[in-house]
């Protein structure tokens, strides 16, 4: 159990140096505006914002965000800053996203080593 615990903890520590690495490859990033023009709600109510903005070469480009959340964090019709790698605005993200998935693995890191070393002086 306590090996589990340190190994589950270790894993998310290294996932959240990874999203630490993405936000920093995302400064190099082009910003644009976009709107929020839809919310996907999948199975379990929970909402995606869809943004549509205008690329750096005039297209118009639609995404999906990765990140639903219930209630919805966005309403139809907000205006929001979506960030993209130079020439790939399908891959584009709304901008400060990568943070709360930070926020999160960093938690969940720091909580499952802490309850390693636990079990492990405890004899677990």
């Amino acid at each position: 159990m306590a090996l589990f615990l340190l190994g589950s903890g270790l894993f998310l520590l290294f996932a959240t140096g990874y999203i630490l690495f993405q936000s920093h490859l995302l400064r190099q990033n082009i910003e644009r505006q976009g709107t929020v023009i839809d919310l996907k709600v999948d199975d379990e109510g929970a909402a995606a914002p869809v943004v549509r903005f205008i690329d750096h070469n005039g297209r118009e480009v639609t995404i999906t965000s990765l990140v639903s959340s219930m209630p919805p964090a966005y309403t139809i019709g907000q205006s929001v800053t979506v960030v993209y790698p130079p020439n790939r605005p399908d891959q584009a993200r709304i901008k400060g996203e990568s943070k709360q998935f930070l926020a999160i693995f960093g938690a969940l890191s720091v909580a499952l080593i802490v309850l390693g070393v636990i079990a492990v002086l405890m004899g677990w």
